[in-house]
């Protein structure tokens, strides 16, 4: 057995939201993640989910009173990053910057709020770096 489950990052960035289905629900349809685990609450709050994102691992719960929502920024490499970016909008998210290559970059990239205010930096590679 090893320590930690198959096919897991070690590292994982952990959101504490407000909402956190709506979130999740929103990361679904943005970025096709699939649920992994997801423990409830008796009134029906999310206490810990996690979201399989391509290759890695999204761990998400409601915010409580001992720990409060906490908006944070993630960066995440996606195969299309002109679709990804519109499925955002479509989803509610709020545009940052559009998907634009910089001089010297060998990424697209365009910035938005999720639903949950989280910053997400998405990209693609277009050019080897």
């Amino acid at each position: 057995m090893s320590f930690k489950p198959s096919q897991y990052n070690s590292l994982s960035p952990y959101l504490i939201v407000d909402e956190a289905q709506n979130l999740a629900d929103s990361l679904i349809a943005i970025f096709d993640a699939e649920i992994l685990r997801k423990y409830v609450r008796d009134n029906g709050k999310i206490v810990h989910m996690e979201l399989k994102l391509d290759d890695s691992v999204l761990m998400l719960s409601d915010s409580t009173e001992n720990y409060p929502a906490i908006r944070t920024v993630l960066h995440f490499y996606v195969p299309d990053v002109y679709k990804t970016f519109e499925r955002a909008i479509q989803q509610g998210c709020k545009s940052i910057e559009e998907p634009n290559q910089k001089p010297g970059d060998p990424d697209v990239r365009g910035t938005f709020y999720d639903i949950a205010g989280n910053i997400w930096s998405i990209g693609t590679q277009v050019q080897d770096s």
